[in-house]
C-alpha cells in the first residue's frame, strides 16, 4: 500500500510539473489577438461662438511597445496526495500593434472630437504643417509615459479518482488592467507660451462579467480589459486638457475684445 501511495504520488507530481506553462506559447497566442479602442463624447456641448482656432502639430510617437507581451510572474505548487494544486502568474503589457489605432492616432482623433465639440475654439490638425505655426495658436503634444499592464493566472488541479487515476481541471482568470499615462502640453502664440503643462492619470480597470475561462479567452479578455483601460484614460486625460484649453482660449477672446 506504501508503494501505491508512493508511486501515485510520484506520477502527480510529475503530471503537475508537466502541465506548467511557460510564457513563450501564451506569447503566440497573443500575437494573433487584436483589441478594440473607443472614445465616447460625454461633455457638455458648446453652443456659443466659435472665434479663434488652434493649429496641432503631428504628434510623432506613441511611447509604447509595439507587441503586447507576457512574462512570467511566480505562482506555487501544493503538493498532496489526494489533490495537487498548481497555479501560474503572468503579466502582460499592452503593445500597439495589438489595437486598432495607432495610439498617436486615436489620442489625435480624441483631441480633435473634444475640442471641436466642448470648446470654445477649433482644433485644427496641422499634421501636414500647411499653416505656419509661429504666427497662430499653436498646440504641441508629446506622449511622456504610455504603459497599460494586466495579467492572468493558470489554475491547474489533479484530483485522485476512484480508480486510482488523477483527474485534471484546469482553469484561466483575468486581472483588473493599470495604465499610467502621461502627457504634456504646449500652446503658444507668435512666440509667447499661454500653456505649459504636464497631465497625468495613473487608472485601475476592474475585472468585468464572468472570469472563468480557456487561455487563449482568458488572453482575449485580458487584452480587451487594458484597451479599455487605456481607453477611459485616454479619455479623462483628453478631457482635462480640453477644460484647461478652453479657459486658456477663452481669457484669449476676452483680452482681444
Amino acid at each position: 500500500m506504501y508503494r501505491s501511495l508512493t508511486f501515485v504520488a510520484v506520477i502527480a507530481l510529475l503530471l503537475t510539473l508537466g502541465s506548467c506553462r511557460s510564457a513563450k506559447p501564451l506569447q503566440r497566442e497573443l500575437n494573433t489577438l487584436r483589441s478594440q479602442m473607443y472614445y465616447e463624447l460625454t461633455s457638455p456641448v458648446y453652443t456659443g461662438e466659435v472665434k479663434d482656432t488652434v493649429y496641432m502639430d503631428f504628434i510623432d510617437y506613441s511611447n509604447m511597445n509595439y507587441v503586447t507581451s507576457i512574462h512570467r510572474k511566480g505562482g506555487y505548487f501544493i503538493p498532496l496526495i489526494l489533490f495537487n494544486l498548481q497555479r501560474d502568474n503572468f503579466s502582460l503589457l499592452l503593445g500597439e500593434r495589438s489595437l486598432n489605432y495607432l495610439y498617436r492616432e486615436f489620442l489625435t482623433e480624441a483631441l480633435l472630437t473634444e475640442c471641436n465639440s466642448s470648446t470654445c475654439f477649433q482644433l485644427a490638425d496641422n499634421s501636414d504643417a500647411m499653416v505656419n505655426p509661429d504666427s497662430v495658436y499653436r498646440l504641441e503634444i508629446k506622449v511622456r509615459k504610455n504603459e497599460t499592464v494586466g495579467g492572468i493566472s493558470i489554475l491547474n488541479i489533479l484530483m485522485l479518482g476512484l480508480y486510482w487515476e488523477y483527474v485534471e481541471s484546469r482553469s484561466t482568470i483575468y486581472h483588473p488592467s493599470i495604465t499610467d499615462l502621461l502627457i504634456s502640453v504646449r500652446l503658444t502664440h507668435a512666440g509667447d507660451c499661454l500653456l505649459d503643462k504636464t497631465y497625468e492619470i495613473k487608472y485601475k480597470q476592474p475585472v468585468m462579467g464572468r472570469n472563468d475561462f480557456y487561455e487563449t479567452d482568458a488572453l482575449q479578455a485580458s487584452m480587451d480589459n487594458m484597451a479599455e483601460s487605456l481607453s477611459l484614460s485616454t479619455k479623462k486625460i483628453v478631457e482635462t486638457i480640453c477644460q484647461e484649453l478652453n479657459l486658456v482660449m477663452t481669457h484669449e477672446a476676452q483680452a482681444g475684445e
